[in-house]
């Protein structure tokens, strides 16, 4: 037997969700992660650090955040036969389309790569599928005349957050957001990032903690907004596989303890018809406590 010892180092991506550690095993299956039979042997927090007993075999260890998102919120590190204690650190990363998923560090082999992009893909696709789904429920209501679901206002609710939408939305679960909400044509992802992240950074402004996130993450292009007591930036993402290009509009507020983004994607050629929509919808925002 041998040490693995696996470091979540602290991030202001996914901070709220733990991290389930699988590692490869054909004789006690529990869980199939792309493919490969596996079964758990822990979790992680943000910022903690663990260390498991593993045989001494080559075997695939996978970071996932839960079961349904597996296939593609997920990163994999190849352990090599041997010995030796095996050392590794990693962090989830800001990346919508992966559900921000955990990545390792320094693991950028040419297979590892094109797990990240196939994983990518198979989010995309679950967003695409979501859409699917909201095309045909609006067909059934539009069947159903006498009954005006499309405009009529419904509150959804996660954690200390709640957000007035329309019935045209459904609640989801998409990698570690702490909640996603989708219709035919916008999706909406809600982040809670808690101030004990970091020292300090409950001290953050509000155009700060954007800054933090357009900088951290490489978002090009993206200029701090203000709109009334609003602050938000946007930036556009393009879908590698339709070419289908997304508008983001990302707000972010601040409670007692902690920061919330939330983000607003819609393809670009429906931006002037829910521009305002989401402007509403943004100011809707509620935090009890």
């Amino acid at each position: 037997m041998r040490n693995l010892t696996i470091k979540r180092t602290k991030s202001f991506v996914g901070c709220l969700a733990k991290m389930k550690i699988y590692i490869e095993d054909h004789a006690s299956v529990e869980l199939v992660i792309n493919d490969t039979p596996c079964r758990k042997i822990g979790e992680l927090k943000n910022g903690e650090e663990a260390t498991f007993q593993i045989g001494e075999g080559a075997a695939k260890v996978f970071v996932i955040a839960d079961k349904v998102s597996r296939n593609y919120c997920n990163d994999y590190y190849q352990l090599p036969e041997g010995e030796e204690d095996v050392v590794l650190t990693g962090k989830n990363k800001y990346n919508p389309a992966s559900g921000n998923a955990f990545r390792f560090d320094g693991n950028d082999n040419e297979e590892v790569r094109a797990s990240r992009k196939r994983g990518t893909r198979r989010g995309l696709r679950v967003l695409i599928i979501s859409g699917i789904i909201g095309l045909v429920i609006g067909i059934l209501i539009a069947l159903l005349p006498d009954i005006i679901v499309a405009n009529t206002p419904k509150t959804f609710s996660a954690y200390e957050m709640s957000i007035t939408l329309t019935e045209e939305f459904e609640e989801m679960t998409y990698g570690t957001y702490s909640a996603v909400f989708g219709s035919e044509n916008v999706a909406v992802f809600a982040l809670e990032e808690e101030f004990a992240l970091a020292e300090g950074f409950g001290d953050y402004t509000l155009e700060e903690y954007a800054e933090l996130i357009i900088e951290g993450n490489g978002i090009e292009y993206a200029e701090l907004k203000k709109d009334g007591e609003l602050t938000y930036f946007e930036y556009s993402f393009s879908n590698p596989e339709t070419g289908v290009i997304y508008r983001y509009f990302c707000y972010v507020y601040k409670t007692d303890d902690a920061f919330w983004l939330i983000q607003f994607a819609t393809p670009t050629d429906k931006v002037d018809k829910y521009a305002p929509k989401i402007r509403d919808w943004a100011g809707s925002v509620k935090f009890s406590g």
